[in-house]
């Protein structure tokens, strides 16, 4: 009941911004990513699918965040610059420590900003003490979380299957 009370506030031109951004993503993810997945064999051949992707990003964060689209922006380039850090102090020096930090931190830092602004807005809206300091522990746990997942998430599931075919 919640959310259709926050979209009877919303203005039509954003309403309309939400809804492009809406068919957006599901023309990337049921059409383009398919068609693309179909026919590519490296990652870098999804072009189409990231442009649409991150159109649809831009259009959802400004139907959603309106006048605040900028500081959205700005939080998740800064994420992105924080995973980096935590994946390059996280990492003992090695030859591909750099490498390490760009290609694992800045995804989990924009995936982490993404989780936070959706655990933001429906936790922390009403809060009103010690608001910045909860804000920061959860962003933080959610960083740590998303990392060993972009981490381990590939052994992980390497694992599991060796586990079962040897059962």
């Amino acid at each position: 009941m919640r959310i259709i009370s926050l979209f009877t506030k919303i203005s039509t031109t954003r309403k309309v911004l939400l809804i492009a951004g809406l068919f957006t993503l599901l023309i990337s993810t049921c059409v383009i990513f398919p068609v693309e997945y179909s026919k590519a064999s490296l990652i870098e051949e999804f072009g189409y699918t990231y442009l649409t992707l991150a159109i649809a990003l831009f259009l959802l964060m400004f139907g959603l965040m309106g006048r605040h689209t900028f500081r959205g922006l700005l939080f998740l380039a800064l994420s992105s610059i924080i995973g980096a850090i935590f994946f390059y102090v996280a990492f003992p020096v090695s030859l591909f420590t750099v490498f390490i930090a760009i290609w694992l931190g800045i995804p989990s830092g924009i995936i982490t900003a993404l989780i936070f602004m959706i655990v933001n807005f429906y936790f922390f809206r009403d809060a009103k003490k010690h608001k910045l300091l909860k804000q920061i522990v959860v962003y933080l746990v959610i960083l740590f979380i998303v990392s060993i997942l972009f981490a381990y998430g590939g052994d992980w599931i390497y694992e599991i299957t060796e586990y079962f075919k040897h059962l």
